[in-house]
């Protein structure tokens, strides 16, 4: 019986693992992860902190990875009106999500 209550701890464990978000702090290697252009630090700051803060009044946190980079825009778009998000918020949302994902956290 203990090796079957270690079997679904364990499975459990792997499944909230694999269910949890993780929303990377930003470093300064975010800032330029995507070659050819910098990101302002204060912009991707904003962006985490809006993709935290607003994305979950309606709904759990995306993971990050479950898209593609070129997706993210258009999701973004299509659930900003719900969020209230100005374009520039849109634009910092997004500038984040495409660090995070450019800097391989």
């Amino acid at each position: 019986m203990n090796k079957l209550s270690m079997l679904v701890v364990l499975g459990c464990l792997l499944v909230s693992c694999e269910s949890t978000n993780y929303v990377p702090p930003v470093t300064s290697q975010m800032t330029t992860a995507k070659k050819g252009q910098h990101v302002d630090f204060a912009t991707l700051r904003q962006g985490r902190t809006l993709f935290v803060h607003r994305c979950i009044e309606c709904h759990t946190l995306p993971v990050l990875w479950r898209y593609s980079t070129e997706d993210w825009p258009g999701i973004v778009d299509s659930m900003s009106h719900r969020a209230s998000l100005k374009a520039a918020e849109r634009e910092a949302i997004v500038a984040y999500i495409v660090a995070v994902r450019f800097a391989g956290h």
